[in-house]
């Protein structure tokens, strides 16, 4: 089988096509022939050695968490699918990526796929809208009514984040540029702050949450902008913000870390709101295999509107 891999830090161009054996699945695993792989920022983080306190690669390594497909075959007798499902998930990258034509999954960390969007685009949601999901719910025990400003509102944790808090009843400012300022609406973004005008840590308004997507503001300098027991999200595990969520520990501000883990209930809730047509799923584009440093330069331009997807089969 083809597998993307990379065999050492640095630029998209390291990802490479190899050939691999086909993996075997354990119990309590699944072999996924991929239909498409998700990309996401922590591709490339990884990749360019930015996580490297937590990472003891040996290379090549595989790279995307994402993907979407088909189940050929099961390791238990008594597991929840068979052979043909259509599957969406993700896998824990520090261990192995999704980028091949076949992979193992465990059977928790996928379910079956969204059947109102296409097979391939399914693969731009687990990773992303687990994020939100858990940043905003877990974390922030989002109910109806709070506050919630959503900083890098377009990207592909962002337009999760939009749909979700609107799911729960919130009130949403969507920070973004003037270029998306109609994509946040159309998600149902109540308010808009168009970053190349106007910075939200210099005005006046609290928010029950901010969620930072994009990672240009931490606690210390949107602190202000919390209401008395407001609680800021990061979805970027640096030390600045692991040292942020343990400082305000017992705080009435808080500032907390999104590490998000794939759950199977998570993903059947998730599969359930997007076939009721509540949640978006928004796709900027589509690459083919043959294409994936291409996918991760543009993804990295951070430019991006939504998800990217690349197609392997």
């Amino acid at each position: 089988m083809k597998a993307y891999v990379y065999k050492k830090y640095g630029p998209p161009e390291e990802v490479k096509s190899i050939e691999r054996e086909i993996p075997s699945p354990k119990e309590n695993e699944l072999l996924i022939k991929v239909k498409a792989i998700g990309l996401n920022p922590l591709d490339y983080r990884i990749r360019r050695g930015s996580l490297r306190p937590f990472t003891n690669f040996n290379f090549p390594r595989q790279t995307a968490s994402d993907f979407s497909g088909e189940v050929v075959e099961v390791a238990s007798e008594n597991s929840s699918f068979k052979t043909g499902d259509l599957v969406y998930g993700m896998v824990f990258q520090l261990k192995s990526g999704a980028s091949a034509e076949y992979i193992i999954s465990k059977e928790d960390y996928l379910f079956h796929a969204p059947e109102s969007i296409k097979l391939e685009d399914a693969a731009s949601v687990p990773l992303a809208a687990q994020t939100s999901l858990q940043a905003l719910r877990d974390l922030g025990q989002l109910k109806k009514g709070m506050r919630v400003l959503i900083n890098g509102a377009s990207g592909g944790v962002g337009v999760f984040a939009v749909g979700l808090s609107k799911i729960f009843e919130a009130h949403v400012t969507a920070v973004t540029s003037y270029r998306n300022i109609s994509l946040v609406k159309k998600l149902g973004a109540d308010d808009v702050v168009d970053y190349t005008k106007d910075d939200f840590t210099q005005r006046k308004e609290t928010f029950d949450i901010i969620f930072d997507c994009w990672g240009n503001k931490n606690f210390n300098i949107a602190k202000d902008n919390l209401t008395s027991s407001g609680i800021y999200i990061s979805t970027i595990p640096n030390s600045k913000n692991f040292f942020s969520s343990f400082k305000t520990s017992f705080a009435s501000k808080r500032g907390k870390v999104v590490l998000v883990k794939s759950k199977k209930e998570d993903l059947a809730y998730l599969k359930n709101v997007i076939e009721s047509g509540d949640l978006k799923v928004i796709i900027e584009k589509t690459f083919f295999q043959d294409e994936i440093v291409e996918a991760y330069k543009h993804l990295e331009s951070k430019r991006t509107k939504g998800k990217i997807i690349v197609v392997l089969s």
